[in-house]
């Protein structure tokens, strides 16, 4: 089958990358994340006063359909602009379902975002004080991609982040040892990686994600002979 190169696809998908987070002082549980890109090191992105990737933490799970439609609905009562999805945190070795939460204008809009939620059925874990730690987060998320080479994507809603199908399912451990040994042998390695999944119509498609202010097709070519070639090595010492 040929595929159509730039064909702009609209899809849903999952992101999983590991993030440094810390507890905001809520009376609900809400985490934010302290370096949302943590491979990447440039100086473009600066220093914000507003949130950058929070979570608040649900006391169950609920499906990703209600989530999805309880955001469209808040999105019309809250001043301030936002973006959301469903996903799940690791906190002290427990995985729990949760919001994430992006581009919030400030940290005042937090209580009213919560409150909303709560109106529309949600239910939070107790707020608590956690030390700083690194977890694992997992988010099912839109996707506005171009698809500019074979299996090569570019996101149309971020442009700093570039995609490349990799050929297997890695587990995080497998993905973040491959990424650093990669990152550790080549001279350009300021980019964030972070492990993901795109559906197509010919099936699930497994991703990596890149993070850089200057991605661009010759780089995701580059890193995906890297990853290709550390995936095969990696699969032959298992």
């Amino acid at each position: 089958m040929t595929t159509n190169i730039n064909e702009i696809i609209e899809t849903i998908g999952t992101i999983k990358k590991k993030e440094s987070l810390v507890t905001v002082e809520s009376d609900d549980l809400v985490l934010e994340s302290l370096h949302p890109f943590p491979g990447y090191h440039g100086t473009t992105i600066p220093d914000q006063t507003n949130p950058k990737s929070i979570f608040f933490v649900l006391r169950s799970s609920y499906p990703d359909e209600d989530i999805i439609r309880a955001i469209l609905k808040i999105k019309g009562k809250i001043q301030s602009k936002f973006d959301a999805a469903p996903g799940t945190i690791s906190i002290l070795n427990k995985v729990e379902p949760c919001i994430r939460i992006k581009d919030l204008e400030n940290y005042t809009f937090i209580p009213e975002l919560l409150k909303h939620f709560k109106s529309e059925g949600f239910l939070f874990l107790k707020g608590k004080k956690i030390d700083a730690y690194e977890g694992l987060i997992r988010i099912t998320k839109y996707f506005l991609l171009d698809e500019i080479n074979d299996g090569i994507y570019m996101d149309k809603e971020t442009a700093e982040m570039g995609y490349f199908e990799i050929p297997t399912q890695l587990d995080w451990d497998s993905f973040e040892k491959i990424t650093l040994d990669i990152k550790r042998n080549i001279e350009d390695n300021n980019f964030d990686a972070a492990l993901g999944t795109i559906y197509r119509k010919t099936g699930l498609k497994d991703v990596i994600r890149i993070f850089d202010t200057n991605v661009c097709l010759g780089e995701c070519l580059f890193l995906r002979e890297k990853y290709y070639s550390s995936i095969n090595k990696h699969l032959k010492n298992k």
